[in-house]
């Protein structure tokens, strides 16, 4: 897929094809601000295209600033591109890197102040810094953890071939809505507002309702979702990404079923269908994630003391989806057992995630300042872990600064592991 070659110049402009492109095509820029001469070759015009067409969807995550622009670019959680401050004009030759004390690696508020509107500011001190200075990353906005698929850019480039699109590249007559008859059959409609689909989604577990998508994108109603720019601040909108994209799916298969087998599926199928398709975890993985059991009484922690000359740390995150208030927790022990260190904060999350990430980030930088050389992590949230054992430290805007320091900090370590803890079942 075009879109996917076009994400890898976005995300490794440093591969040999990248810097052969940039020499020929946007020598002082970036791929993004590329233009597109009239000279260009078939190839270079397809990436161009394409990439004019996922920009909208590609924000950055800060790391030093320094390529950012901070009144054209998209890094500010929510909003994307900041206001300026009312009756200022914005200075062109700034970038995010000008915002940033370098020695403490801390927002300048007083600079904040200066330049942007109170709202802006306010979310701008929220996005976290790394202590090292780490390159800018773009992020692609369709996704909860910023990484591109194609399934993703598929929906957010309208590439789903609903009668509307359809008819842009031949004549296909009708493009009505082939459910409801009353407006032209467009992705946002075929698939969310449509009045029979809205009923799906107000039936479904979500009670969502979608009247205030009318005059809206796909992309709108994925970012809806993914919490990136929630309309409704009071739920934990992300925690239900899986069971949209899953009911998505079944809504347009029941949109085909229709019209290849004029068979209308009734709405309780489609949402038995969608609920069938979110992955399972079995119960006899209990060596792999934490077991619980409802009916059970009595739970045997299997956490073990480290072996000698090792440090041995549980962590633990807790988030309210509904404040957004969060606590991590920290404990330290060593291969007696015996208590060393606990640590706790109080503080905004924007998910349950960083809670536990920040959790980690915590005892490993109180284990780099204590000298420990051998150290054990052992956590209950298994996303993170495994991340962190697969040696990936690229986060949300949320994380990515924690995750960078953890990054640097491990190398101080003779040894440093990720372990998940597990809670057996006495039945």
């Amino acid at each position: 897929m075009i879109a996917r070659n076009a994400w890898r110049l976005v995300e490794e402009p440093d591969s040999i094809w990248g810097r052969v492109l940039k020499g020929k095509y946007f020598r002082n820029s970036d791929f993004i601000y590329s233009k597109c001469p009239t000279s260009a070759s078939w190839a270079w015009k397809c990436l161009h295209t394409i990439k004019e067409k996922i920009k909208p969807f590609i924000s950055w995550i800060v790391g030093d600033g320094k390529f950012i622009d901070p009144w054209c670019d998209r890094w500010v959680p929510d909003i994307g591109v900041p206001l300026p401050k009312e009756n200022t004009s914005p200075d062109p030759n700034l970038k995010v890197a000008d915002f940033i004390d370098q020695e403490s690696r801390m927002w300048n508020r007083r600079k904040l102040q200066t330049h942007f509107d109170q709202s802006s500011f306010e979310k701008i001190v929220r996005i976290p810094l790394s202590s090292t200075n780490t390159p800018d990353r773009r992020a692609w906005d369709l996704t909860r953890d910023g990484r591109f698929t194609t399934k993703s850019a598929y929906v957010g480039l309208n590439a789903i071939p609903v009668r509307a699109i359809l008819n842009q590249r031949m004549n296909v007559g009708d493009i009505l809505c082939p459910r409801c008859h009353l407006e032209a059959e467009t992705i946002i409609h075929a698939l969310v507002t449509c009045p029979h689909v809205s009923r799906i989604w107000f039936l479904s577990r979500l009670n969502a309702h979608t009247d205030q998508f009318k005059d809206k994108s796909i992309g709108d109603w994925l970012r809806y979702w993914c919490d990136l720019n929630p309309l409704n601040a009071n739920l934990d909108l992300s925690q239900e990404f899986l069971f949209v994209a899953c009911l998505l799916w079944a809504i347009w298969n029941s949109r085909n079923t229709l019209i290849h087998k004029n068979h209308n599926e009734p709405m309780q199928t489609i949402l038995a269908q969608a609920s069938r398709m979110i992955p399972t975890v079995s119960n006899s993985c209990a060596t792999n994630s934490r077991f619980r059991n409802a009916n059970s009484d009595t739970h045997t922690s299997t956490t073990s003391p480290p072996t000698t000359g090792w440090i041995k740390i549980n962590t633990d995150g807790a988030w309210n989806p509904i404040s957004k208030e969060g606590g991590s927790g920290v404990v330290v022990r060593d291969s007696t057992r015996n208590f060393i260190f606990a640590a706790a904060i109080y503080d905004m999350f924007s998910s349950a995630e960083e809670a536990e990430i920040r959790a980690i980030w915590i005892v490993v930088k109180k284990a780099k300042e204590q000298n420990y050389r051998n150290v054990e992590i052992e956590g209950d949230a298994k996303a993170v872990l495994e991340q962190l054992r697969k040696g990936d430290f690229n986060g949300t805007w949320s994380t990515d600064a924690f995750l960078k320091d953890i990054k640097s900090w491990t190398p101080y370590f003779e040894n440093i592991v990720f372990t998940l803890f597990q809670e057996l079942v006495t039945l």
